[in-house]
């Protein structure tokens, strides 16, 4: 059963002259490492930050805090295939909303990154 779907689309743009270190970063060290190891860093980090958003909009509290960005990580398996890692008080909300898997798809062209979340219970 689908218990919540949340999608978000960005700008590149915006992550194109991102600075690690920043006050409130929202990507973790091993995200940041996985996307300055790539050729456009700033489309990886697009989407991962689509990413988190969309997790947020699909268990229905939006991001209260700048900090809960860390909370949530993009993850690759052994196939390259993407998933999130939950962590803080995000488990304690999916718990509490009976979710089983999160399914996370992204994508991204030159000028923009977009991710879809769907949480099964």
């Amino acid at each position: 059963m689908i218990i919540g779907v949340g999608i978000d689309l960005i700008e590149v743009e915006r992550f194109r002259d991102y600075q690690d270190g920043a006050k409130s970063c929202p990507f973790t060290h091993s995200e940041l490492r996985y996307c300055y190891g790539k050729r456009y860093p700033e489309r990886h980090l697009a989407a991962r930050f689509a990413a988190k958003e969309a997790f947020f909009k699909a268990i229905g509290t939006g991001a209260r805090t700048p900090g809960e960005f860390v909370l949530i990580e993009v993850v690759l398996d052994d196939a390259g295939n993407p998933s999130l890692r939950v962590t803080g008080i995000e488990v304690i909300i999916i718990g509490g909303l009976s979710i089983s898997r999160v399914h996370l798809s992204l994508t991204h062209t030159g000028s923009t990154a977009g991710a879809v979340v769907i949480l099964e219970g």
